[in-house]
């Protein structure tokens, strides 16, 4: 009596792993994604999609980060040095830095 063999499942090629940044803001969750951005106006720019399709970009430039979002635009621009909940969860998780003026000072 013969017995039975597994059946083996081929496994997936090899390369860079599939993987996806989720950044959680007040119980909402946003995929964040890197944009490729023109240096002289910005370090850094990402992509913060919302699950019911708002999209959002936030940029670190020279003058301090900066997002699109309506909060930072009619209330936080040249305002609020801190910025919106976008700016301050990606400052907070490292993804960009503050003000010139305000790294400079932590670091010197």
């Amino acid at each position: 009596m013969s017995t039975p063999s597994r059946v083996r499942r081929p496994r997936p090629a090899r390369g860079a792993p599939s993987s996806r940044l989720i950044l959680m803001i007040n119980q909402t969750l946003y995929e964040i994604r890197p944009l490729a951005c023109d240096p002289t106006i910005a370090e850094k720019a990402y992509r913060l999609d919302k699950e019911d399709g708002s999209v959002y970009d936030v940029s670190q430039t020279p003058h301090g980060p900066l997002c699109d979002c309506p909060d930072f635009v009619f209330r936080r621009d040249g305002l609020d040095p801190s910025g919106c909940k976008h700016v301050k969860a990606l400052l907070a998780h490292g993804l960009i830095e503050g003000h010139r003026a305000d790294v400079a000072a932590a670091r010197g």
